[in-house]
């Protein structure tokens, strides 16, 4: 959380006071709870979404890819716990641990496959899913992706501020000075 201020060739960073710094994090936790519980979403995700929005980045092009990766996992979390459930296992002891042995196996040949590496989020769907509890239908997935994106969207609230006031990250190359608004 800090303010960019163009030199010659490099950026500087000029941290936000610390208390403007908890109280913008304290307003994001209080507002994506808040909207999780109005809109009747699990609020322990709503929060898990912010950490999603920051955990690669805090801009809006990275809160976005995180919060798709998410929701992948989430899918994926959600498919391994059905076919989890099809082993016939005869415990939940053992069916956990199939169903993230399966999740795990499908994030890796993604990004195999892919070539996305953000490992991270696809585990916080995952995780997600699994701790849920929930039942494995399309519903429960709809629930927990608004909720995720409730929780995102509270965490992008303050970078939709900076742009819609003009107050844009700058970005310094060698001969070019750009503010990104």
């Amino acid at each position: 959380m800090s303010h960019a201020v163009a030199s010659e060739h490099r950026i500087e960073s000029t941290p936000l006071s610390r208390g403007a710094g908890v109280l913008l994090v304290a307003v994001q936790i209080a507002g994506a709870g808040v909207a999780g519980y109005l809109l009747g979403l699990p609020v322990w995700v709503t929060l898990a979404g912010l950490a999603v929005f920051y955990s690669r980045g805090s801009s809006l092009g990275h809160g976005t890819y995180n919060l798709a990766c998410a929701i992948t996992g989430l899918g994926l979390g959600i498919v391994s716990l059905s076919a989890a459930a099809n082993f016939d296992l005869n415990s939940a002891w053992t069916a956990l641990p199939a169903a993230l042995l399966l999740a795990a196996i499908s994030v890796q040949l993604m990004q195999f496959i892919t070539g996305v590496s953000n490992v991270p989020n696809y585990y916080i769907g995952i995780l997600i899913a699994l701790v849920a509890n929930m039942e494995t239908s399309l519903d429960t997935y709809l629930t927990l992706t608004a909720a995720v994106s409730v929780g995102v969207f509270a965490a992008t609230l303050p970078a939709l501020v900076r742009r819609a006031l003009g107050i844009g990250q700058v970005r310094v190359s060698e001969d070019v000075v750009e503010v990104e608004q």
